[in-house]
């Protein structure tokens, strides 16, 4: 038994037409991203960061932990801008770590962010409160925020 196929011309029509919606969902997938780079609010990041630092010079734990949480949420809220999906920073890291590997280093500060917020007796050095918010600073200049 041998399958032969034709070729005609509502084939070509279904495949030229499958090659135009992909072009389009492609270029519209890029614009919309790329209109979201551009409203991004570079001041208001600065903004931001500068209260961030001011926590950090205060020298107290609890303002070191109130800057790291602060600067999570500021990540948080540059992925949504830039319309990384997901419903919890968790997923919007994780899509834009797979898209853009620079930013899988910010997964440790997340985490001390989350033992910050979890756990009472956490403890949290001056030392490794600045490694944590250079990772978020980090992250958001790969992002162009900052």
């Amino acid at each position: 038994m041998e399958l032969t196929w034709d070729f005609t011309f509502i084939d070509f029509v279904v495949i030229v037409g499958i090659i135009i919606l992909a072009v389009v969902f492609l270029f519209t997938l890029y614009f919309v991203r790329r209109k979201h780079r551009e409203e991004i609010d570079h001041k208001f990041f600065r903004n931001r960061w500068t209260q961030i630092q001011d926590l950090l010079k205060q020298g107290k734990e609890m303002n070191h932990k109130l800057a790291i949480i602060e600067a999570d949420k500021l990540l948080d809220y540059a992925l949504k801008a830039l319309g990384f999906p997901g419903n919890t920073i968790a997923e919007r890291l994780q899509f834009a770590s797979y898209q853009r590997g620079d930013l899988k280093h910010v997964w440790w500060a997340h985490k001390v962010r989350n033992m910050v917020v979890h756990d009472v007796k956490y403890e949290l050095s001056a030392g490794e409160t600045r490694k944590v918010v250079k990772a978020f600073e980090a992250a958001l200049k790969s992002l162009h925020c900052l």
